[in-house]
């Protein structure tokens, strides 16, 4: 048995099949973008607090909260501020070695009155935990990938971050 196609059938068939291919290499380059920072094989920490002394069991002590920026500060972690941040995902600036960023709950009474004078005598910058779903989004979307660090009680920031 033979099949002939007509030449309108034939130019359909390579149309299809160029559009076909296209629509593929393009899904192909969208999924494969290739990831423009890892720190030692792990994704960009992004680390969330949401109260500090604040009396419930996963809310952090004061004391706990200046020991996780001093392992931070120790193991050469830097916060990132606003303008790093979108001057990476802009691929203006590359991100430094070990980045991090600082999320709060600025609605928390203790981020004002705890938090925020330690966060501004040590110079680090933080990010409001409204924008956590932007940010996370931008990134992901930069290719960034993320670890969220959602900072309880009872376990350290180092066994935390090496989780």
């Amino acid at each position: 048995m033979v099949i002939r196609f007509t030449r309108a059938a034939r130019f359909f068939c390579a149309c299809a099949l160029l559009l076909l291919t296209a629509l593929v290499s393009v899904g192909t380059r969208s999924v494969s973008v290739s990831t423009p920072y890892t720190f030692r094989g792990r994704p960009l920490p992004v680390v969330i607090y949401r109260n500090i002394s604040g009396g419930r069991p996963t809310d952090i002590s004061f004391e706990e909260f200046k020991k996780d920026l001093a392992w931070l500060a120790e193991n050469g972690y830097t916060a990132l501020s606003e303008s790093e941040l979108v001057a990476a995902l802009r691929r203006e600036a590359p991100l430094p070695e070990s980045p991090v960023l600082l999320l709060f709950d600025e609605g928390a009474k203790s981020f004002r009155t705890e938090a925020l004078p330690v966060l501004k005598e040590a110079g680090l910058a933080w990010f409001p935990l409204s924008k956590s779903g932007l940010l996370s989004n931008e990134l992901r979307a930069a290719g960034y990938p993320v670890m969220r660090v959602e900072r309880v009680s009872g376990f350290t920031m180092g066994e935390q971050m090496n989780a």
